[in-house]
């Protein structure tokens, strides 16, 4: 019974989903809620509603809702933890309307956070045995940490952000891989893992222009990007550490040690800190955005966006893979931890070197194209 209200609580996510996009289509130039390509780092041609985070956002609501309705309803926590989801959902729509000031945006996440942590229970005890020195406890420090874990994360998916199908299709692959290593239970209740999952296939069917879809192409906007970092941290929050059981408080083993969350969110992560710190080396803000993404120079390189997502999410999986199996096959936390060190320090190298060796191919393209236009 438990199954048939997963599956349709599930497929109450994704049909939510897709009729909210039929409605808020047409409603968003109304709205202001309306992205248009006058900045040189937006690669779209034409003005593309970002309404695809109140989409999702409309799916998981729906599905909470009628979860109630059946035999498996969710944990108070759950309820609890959506009121972050909301929250952020409701900043960063302002914020595609009205271009908020980023200081707002980093308060609403942080109160996002604060729901989840100290509201919902969802909280970093412990990082496991990453030196190999003993497992690591957090102690007090535990709420602070978890909240810069979850506005990281949820910045990380933010910021990456940059074409079609990217932060949502990297957002998927974390969800997938929890619920392939047996995480049921992340985020609270079994139901949502696979709701949330299933939420997101309308939003990237239209994204990326699938079928007779694309003629409603849409954009996750910051109120899709923020929804997708929060329910990405949670999960991996929830998968990784233990929690009490209402009833008596006994701690639940975790299903996957900390340090898999972070081969499973790698890509956001290593693009978050290389970017923000190559900023704050240049004396710039490290919210300020700019073209220096991992996506940005692989579609220089590559020539095109959609074979630079392949390439990324090719990469994702390949992470969450590896590192999901040196699990099952008992790999020691301190290796792969020590191993994660070794791939930012490889991708440091990379974005300082691949650019240089194609900068000149990129500006002979360029200027190919420039001449092109300017004959037609």
């Amino acid at each position: 019974m438990q199954n048939l209200s997963i599956a349709l609580s599930a497929s109450v996510a994704a049909g939510t989903c897709l009729i909210a996009i039929y409605a808020l289509h047409p409603l968003a130039p109304r709205l202001g809620l309306i992205d248009h390509p006058d900045d040189r780092r937006k690669l779209h041609q034409r003005a593309i509603p970002p309404i695809g985070g109140l989409a999702i956002a409309a799916g998981l609501l729906t599905a909470y809702l009628t979860a109630y309705l059946t035999t498996a309803p969710p944990s108070p926590q759950t309820g609890i933890a959506l009121l972050g989801a909301a929250l952020l959902v409701l900043v960063g729509s302002l914020d595609d309307r009205f271009n908020l000031d980023y200081q707002l945006r980093f308060l609403a996440q942080a109160g996002a956070a604060l729901i989840l942590v100290l509201g919902a229970g969802i909280k970093v005890t412990g990082l496991g045995d990453l030196l190999g020195l003993g497992a690591i406890e957090l102690g007090a420090f535990s709420v602070p940490f978890s909240v810069i874990a979850v506005v990281g994360l949820i910045n990380a998916f933010n910021m990456i952000d940059g074409i079609d199908g990217l932060s949502g299709g990297l957002a998927l692959l974390a969800l997938i891989s929890l619920s392939i290593a047996g995480a049921a239970g992340a985020m609270g209740s079994p139901f949502l893992l696979p709701v949330a999952c299933a939420a997101l296939l309308p939003y990237l069917a239209c994204n990326l222009g699938i079928g007779r879809l694309r003629q409603k192409k849409i954009f996750l906007g910051d109120s899709g990007s923020l929804l997708l970092g929060y329910i990405v941290a949670w999960a991996l929050i929830s998968a990784t550490q233990p929690t009490a059981a209402a009833a008596d408080q006994t701690a639940a083993a975790p299903s996957l040690a900390p340090v898999i969350a972070i081969w499973l969110v790698a890509i956001p992560l290593l693009d978050v800190f290389n970017v923000m710190g190559w900023r704050m080396l240049r004396n710039r803000s490290p919210f300020k955005a700019d073209r220096s993404h991992l996506h940005h120079m692989l579609t220089r390189v590559l020539g095109h966006a959609r074979v630079a997502l392949v390439v990324i999410l090719t990469l994702a999986s390949l992470f969450a893979a590896a590192a999901l199996v040196a699990w099952q096959l008992g790999v020691p936390e301190p290796v792969l931890f020590y191993a994660a060190l070794l791939v930012f320090a490889g991708y440091v190298l990379m974005q300082t070197r691949v650019p240089r060796v194609y900068s000149g191919r990129y500006r002979r393209r360029l200027q190919r194209r420039l001449a092109l236009q300017a004959v037609l």
